[in-house]
């Protein structure tokens, strides 16, 4: 089990032993909508009160202010749970809309050795980011802020985080991307209390895994990060903290799902039922193939996404001709053999095994049971990262070799900025499964309860079927190739 420290946030039975702690009643949710107080999550050693008592700030301050960015380190992470952290980037154009002075208070936190910086900075890509020092790397607790302006600025904007992409969206392009959170209230409805977990059997989990990671390949500070920021989640779903984003640049729908630890799933019920998700398999190149064939392209206004995307689609100097090359180049692909090679690989759902065989043909990757894995990393770092990459990466260079044409036309829509692809494909995701499939059973079944995970619809034990047959057609129609879809349940591993 994990060290003492861990327990010390739940309350204890009579007997002295841990107790399961209340989730929150329904009842009490009303308070985040009056903006009394709100829940943020800090070191359980961190306190604020004593420490400006002991060397009081020179400037004028909120101790919510403090409380609110030191929360950020921890909750931050919590939803980019793909990336691996070490100090934690600040976006100061957006942490300023909630505390003007920020900067006094990370200096003061830096001077009284709560946070360390890294100070290297560079314009536009890179802000200046901080972690805790070792002090501070201990297990979270909840505390409440109350000052209302700040809450209700967290309650409204509350996507300061980390995005993947951070290519200057305007309101007006937002718009165009349909990623208002008003329009998916048939999801975000059953986000209630019949959604919960067994909180005690995840953080038993959380601790087993602090412990194995600990004492192996990672020192126990990062081990520490590692557990707080998947703690974090848990805590909020079971203390039924619901708050959800869309975000601003693909249009996806962040929750506290989204952001669980994969294995956890196993915990949640939906009124004492299990959860299944139908999921898309390979299904960004399988979206992709959305490309590769001219009328899908224009029934799904991929050019205006792409414009949105990448400026040089809209360059004065360009905005004729690059549009116009790259229809000719998915016109042309349409009857050439590595294309359908390509598609019939998606389409059986096999890509990964069958371009796995080929990089094991080549020696890219020499072993054959994580072969589906590494092929999966690599065919993601072949169709999204940045073109100049393929002089020194032969994954590349042998993916390009095999699927000239593939290639060439994902080339065209990177060209100049090589994040237009992932965007736009995650776009085309949202607008089909959030928009179109899951609004459609929400019509015909608003019985069913419902819930994603990006490329993933999930529904009680029982409603699997019915969702698979809509996911299916909508996708069939959209894309112009069928889909392998799976099921997976969220039941308890044995």
């Amino acid at each position: 089990m994990l060290m003492k420290s861990l327990t010390l946030n739940a309350p204890l039975n009579h007997n002295g032993s841990e107790t399961q702690p209340n989730p929150v009643r329904a009842e009490q949710v009303n308070i985040y909508e009056e903006y009394k107080k709100l829940t943020l999550y800090i070191p359980e050693n961190f306190d604020i009160d004593k420490l400006v008592k002991i060397s009081p700030p020179d400037f004028k301050y909120h101790r919510d202010c403090f409380i609110y960015l030191v929360h950020l380190i921890i909750d931050i992470p919590s939803r980019n749970k793909d990336s691996e952290m070490d100090y934690i980037p600040f976006y100061s154009a957006l942490i300023q809309r909630r505390v003007r002075n920020y900067r006094d208070y990370l200096n003061y936190l830096v001077k009284q050795g709560v946070f360390l910086e890294n100070k290297q900075y560079i314009v536009g890509k890179q802000s200046r980011s901080f972690k805790f020092t070792a002090e501070y790397d201990t297990i979270i607790k909840p505390v409440f802020i109350t000052k209302r302006t700040l809450i209700k600025s967290i309650l409204n904007f509350i996507n300061i985080d980390i995005s993947p992409f951070n290519l200057g969206i305007t309101t007006n392009e937002e718009s165009l991307l349909g990623n208002k959170k008003q329009e998916l209230e048939y999801l975000l409805k059953w986000f209630n209390k019949d959604l919960t977990i067994d909180y005690l059997g995840a953080k038993e989990y959380l601790e087993d895994l602090y412990e194995l990671e600990s004492t192996g390949y990672i020192t126990k500070a990062i081990a520490m990060r590692k557990f707080n920021s998947r703690y974090i989640v848990l805590l909020k779903l079971h203390r039924m903290e619901f708050s959800s984003t869309i975000d601003c640049t693909a249009g996806r729908l962040h929750t506290v799902l989204t952001q669980l630890k994969g294995e956890l799933r196993q915990f949640i019920r939906f009124n004492g039922r299990s959860l299944i998700a139908v999921d898309i398999t390979n299904s960004q190149p399988y979206l992709s193939t959305v490309l590769l064939n001219l009328e899908k392209y224009r029934e799904n206004n991929i050019l205006p996404l792409i414009q949105i995307y990448n400026k040089s689609y809209t360059n004065p100097n360009t905005y004729k001709s690059q549009p116009y090359y790259l229809s000719k180049k998915i016109e042309n692909a349409k009857d050439s053999a590595n294309v359908k090679t390509y598609i019939e690989y998606v389409k059986s759902g096999q890509l990964y095994e069958e371009f796995g065989k080929i990089l094991l043909e080549n020696g890219i990757i020499t072993d054959e049971n994580s072969m589906r894995k590494q092929a999966k990393n690599i065919i993601f770092s072949s169709i999204f990262s940045p073109n100049q990459c393929i002089s020194y990466n032969e994954a590349m260079q042998i993916f390009k070799g095999n699927f000239p044409e593939v290639y060439e036309i994902y080339r065209a829509i990177k060209q100049s900025e090589h994040r237009t692809l992932a965007c736009i494909l995650q776009n085309l995701e949202a607008q089909l499964i959030l928009h179109t499939a899951c609004k459609i059973i929400s019509e015909e079944k608003p019985e069913i309860p419902l819930f994603t995970l990006h490329d993933s619809i999930i529904t009680t034990e029982g409603n699997e079927e019915y969702v698979y047959g809509i996911l299916f057609e909508i996708l069939l129609y959209a894309i112009g190739i069928p889909p392998t879809l799976k099921f997976e349940k969220w039941e308890k591993v044995a």
